[in-house]
């Protein structure tokens, strides 16, 4: 029986008198049986009202575990739940046992509750009960029949036991409960350990799946994927492997389908189904024996995109031209040029990022911090190798764009200068060792001419390596170039003998300082250094060749004024 608390207090027999009239002195047998009667209706009350809440706690837990297990709750409703198992056991509390202890009965209450239970008292106790308080006789009233009733109240109540009015078959039937319950609960809890283990933390808010003979376990959690992508529902299987599953998929207009799963020939543990061609978001379930999974959500947005793009091409510094807008379509770059781009997204980026197709290298596009959709970026455009360029973005929702435009660029390179040598216009030259060698050459670029150069070389003289003049330009780097300079051989080839060969050409640099310079030369000339009298008996040779040809093109032409003249008198028939 548990520890009742103290009893409101009584008033004291008094001798005292009130209104002149001398008290009655209060009953000590009634009031102690009054007081047992108090205690026993209270413990009764509190023991059942414990008994009941055990019960009905236990039920509303098994129930509980009971329809998570059957229709496998999410959070939220586990939470509402819990908190009402929790309402419901405290408001029992509070009606059966708190409510009874902080309300105990007075003895007016036990008095009529005796007198019920016992109707041969007919308001005796009652009244003896009362009539004793201070001022309950009347003034000229005789105390002497309040006592003589008190006397008899005491008589009748002194063989009875006032407790047994107090019926304890609820009591007993909500103990006996009490304990059957509890060891039915644990012996289930024992019988099936895992299952009850693992309901009973789901019950407590525990993130642990529902048991099942078949345990879904899905690998990829709700996600986000592009408008048009391809999506592979998949999951994996413990326990008792089902022969065949289905994925529910539940689409916001309401619409669901209900897709047969496929088992992997390699692993038959794993089950899955592709959807092509994603156009909107969906939740999904997998059900595989009698396993079932959450409910999952894939979250179907579009992908960034470029919406509109700019470009301006800046030439190298050496071309003094001035920067050109070009259009995406149109990208013809001269290497060294510095392309400059300006873009818009369709969406809010976090970052983006420019790669150049062919050379596998990745840029950083600078994102404007008050548009998000503003991005600028510039590349310098190699010589070589690069074919295009990308630009990658990742929105502010994590989805990165896939597939993007390759705006394709061709690029030029800068021509190298083009030359020739006019004169000498014989491939093989007779010299002597102090001749002075007039060298004639055209040079162009498409630009400018920044160095020209006679390099040169023999056989004779330092073991054949190459030597190089550079030619004065006077300051002046045109695009086209036309000159002669006048080789004086002794003081470049001091001491050349005779029969020695001298191998010379003319190369010229343009002034490309990003790429280059380009490097462009003539075709290789030949001199050969010979004695005075072979280069006057060369000189005597030419001069007999040219009036040789002199005297050919003569006779020619008197053949052609012959012919003239006959043509003319037939037409005039003439003869």
């Amino acid at each position: 029986m548990p520890i009742l608390p103290e009893a409101s207090p009584r008033p004291a027999p008094a001798s005292a008198t009130a209104g002149g009239v001398p008290a009655v002195e209060r009953s000590l047998l009634l009031a102690s049986k009054l007081e047992a009667l108090r205690r026993r209706q209270v413990a009764v009350a509190v023991l059942t009202g414990l008994a009941m809440s055990v019960v009905v706690s236990l039920e509303l837990l098994a129930l509980a575990m009971f329809v998570d297990w059957w229709l496998e709750l999410p959070w939220g409703l586990r939470l509402f739940s819990l908190v009402g198992q929790a309402a419901v056991l405290g408001s029992l509390l509070w009606r059966l046992v708190g409510r009874p202890l902080w309300r105990q009965p007075d003895e007016d209450a036990l008095a009529l509750l005796v007198e019920k239970a016992r109707p041969e008292f007919r308001s005796r106790l009652i009244a003896a009960v009362q009539l004793v308080r201070p001022g309950a006789v009347p003034a000229g009233a005789s105390t002497q029949l309040v006592r003589a009733l008190v006397g008899e109240t005491e008589t009748m109540a002194a063989p009875c036991d006032f407790r047994a009015i107090i019926s304890t078959e609820r009591l007993k039937r909500f103990a006996v409960m009490a304990v059957i319950v509890p060891l039915l609960g644990l012996g289930g809890l024992l019988v099936g350990r895992e299952t009850c283990t693992q309901l009973l933390k789901r019950v407590l808010l525990s993130s642990v799946p529902v048991p099942r003979k078949t345990r879904v376990l899905v690998p990829q959690r709700s996600r986000v994927v592009g408008i048009g992508d391809t999506v592979l529902l998949d999951a994996f299987v413990e326990g008792l492997l089902p022969g065949q599953g289905k994925v529910e998929v539940r689409f916001p207009s309401r619409r669901v389908q209900e897709l047969a799963l496929e088992q992997d020939r390699d692993n038959p543990l794993h089950f899955g189904r592709v959807l092509e061609n994603v156009q909107e978001s969906f939740v999904y379930r997998f059900y595989l024996g009698d396993g079932v999974s959450e409910e999952l959500e894939v979250r179907a947005i579009p992908r960034p995109t470029v919406a509109s793009i700019e470009c301006e091409q800046e030439y190298p510094a050496y071309t003094e031209l001035k920067p050109t807008k070009r259009l995406p379509g149109d990208l013809s770059l001269l290497a060294g040029s510095t392309l400059r781009l300006r873009a818009t997204a369709t969406k809010d980026l976090e970052v983006a990022s420019l790669r150049l197709a062919g050379r596998e290298q990745e840029g950083v596009l600078l994102l404007d911090p008050e548009h998000r959709r503003q991005l600028t970026g510039q590349f310098t455009v190699p010589t070589k190798g690069l074919t295009g360029f990308q630009i990658l973005m990742l929105d502010t929702d994590h989805m990165e764009s896939r597939d993007s435009a390759v705006y394709r660029v061709d690029v030029l390179p800068d021509k190298i200068p083009v030359a020739r040598l006019t004169y000498p216009e014989r491939k093989e030259e007779l010299v002597t060792r102090v001749a002075t060698l007039l060298v004639g050459f055209d040079a162009a670029d498409d630009f400018r001419i920044a160095k020209v150069r006679l390099k040169y070389k023999a056989d004779t003289f330092a073991a054949g390596a190459e030597k190089a003049l550079e030619l004065d330009l006077g300051g002046e780097q045109p695009a086209r170039l036309r000159r002669r300079y006048e080789w004086r051989l002794p003081e470049t080839l001091p001491g050349i003998t005779e029969g020695s060969t001298i191998e010379y050409w003319i190369e010229v640099e343009d002034n490309n300082q990003a790429t280059g310079p380009g490097i462009g030369s003539t075709d290789h000339q030949l001199a050969k250094v010979v004695s005075d009298a072979e280069k006057r008996a060369d000189l005597l040779n030419r001069t007999g060749d040219y009036l040789s040809s002199i005297s050919d093109v003569a006779a020619d032409q008197e053949k052609l004024n012959q012919s003239l003249g006959r043509i003319i008198r037939e037409k005039a028939g003439l003869r």
